[in-house]
């Protein structure tokens, strides 16, 4: 675990970003003007009680090779230091790799906070590409879920009480012809889409 507390940071200050796997310098990114004080290492908590982890799926090997400065680990670490609940954290996880790009493969997160439970997928656009598409779905407070190594979300209902996606995240399949153009919306499955199961 690595401990990051908290404080005011001087406006223009940077942040070096290290690859949390490799520990490769990545490169440097705006902090913020507020952070705030977490346990971390491939997720956490915060001192908000935001709870972070995640698994990874991989997804389909046509859309790995983004050049991005955001490894899945520092990405988790980064949303800890600047959330206080869950529904912020998934927007600034889309935020953050739009700006600065995503460098892992597919994730599942689970993000927590007092309140609720989310289930966010994320996958690279891939080389030639900046940021992911990604989908999230509220935990029902009477439910548990569970995660391993495989996208869970399929289809969706569009409710931002229950699901939260990026504008794109259809379009974009459509544009890799991982969709067709004519297809029921509806009935876009994010998991048969990007990470379909097989052995691995």
């Amino acid at each position: 675990m690595g401990h990051y507390p908290g404080g005011r940071h001087s406006p223009g200050s940077k942040r070096d970003i290290y690859n949390e796997d490799s520990g490769v310098y990545a490169g440097q990114i705006p902090e913020a003007d507020v952070t705030y004080n977490a346990l971390a290492y491939h997720g956490g908590m915060n001192e908000h009680q935001l709870a972070i982890s995640e698994t990874t799926f991989g997804g389909l090997s046509s859309l790995g090779g983004q050049e991005g400065l955001i490894d899945y680990g520092t990405l988790m670490d980064l949303a800890l230091q600047r959330c206080k609940t869950a529904r912020e954290a998934i927007l600034f996880i889309d935020s953050i790799l739009k700006e600065h790009g995503y460098a892992s493969s597919g994730e599942s997160i689970s993000i927590a906070d007092t309140t609720e439970v989310w289930l966010l997928e994320i996958v690279s656009k891939g080389a030639g590409e900046r940021g992911v598409v990604w989908v999230a779905r509220r935990i029902p407070d009477d439910s548990a879920s569970s995660h391993a190594n495989q996208a869970r979300i399929r289809t969706w209902p569009r409710d931002p009480e229950q699901a939260m996606w990026a504008n794109d995240t259809i379009e974009f399949a459509v544009r890799k012809g991982l969709y067709p153009r004519d297809a029921d919306p509806l009935k876009f499955s994010f998991s048969d889409t990007f990470c379909p199961v097989d052995f691995s």
